[in-house]
């Protein structure tokens, strides 16, 4: 069975329609791949610096060595600084601990320790 002419001439003007409305698709892609290249920039092409501020870095327990100071537990990333700490005597780590990771003053860290402020610690034999 032939297709009668007004169904050729509804055919033909669907294909029309439909051919227009895939011009105007790509027409709009083209243009929104022309505004992205226009305002947006490659990862590629950031400088290092950028890149390295945008960058986030999961954080484990497992990559840390921690020393509890004070109730503070304190985590030190560095293997060969927490190997170091870990070979002083504890009383020593604690003041090197306290001083440089809390921030403490050298009266905090005596007052902690039960010493007087500029006195030698008590050496024991």
């Amino acid at each position: 069975m032939k297709p009668s002419d007004f169904q050729k001439t509804v055919q033909c003007r669907f294909e029309s329609c439909l051919k227009k409305v895939v011009r105007s698709v790509v027409k709009d892609y083209y243009k929104e791949l022309n505004r992205r290249k226009n305002k947006e920039i490659s990862f590629s092409e950031l400088p290092d610096v950028l890149v390295d501020k945008m960058a986030v870095w999961d954080d484990y327990e497992t990559d840390y060595t921690i020393f509890s100071v004070c109730g503070i537990d304190i985590r030190v990333l560095d293997d060969e600084l927490a190997e170091a700490l870990k070979k002083l005597p504890e009383r020593k780590r604690n003041t090197l601990l306290m001083y440089y990771f809390l921030e403490m003053t050298e009266s905090e860290i005596a007052n902690l320790n039960n010493l007087r402020p500029n006195e030698p610690p008590v050496r024991r034999k």
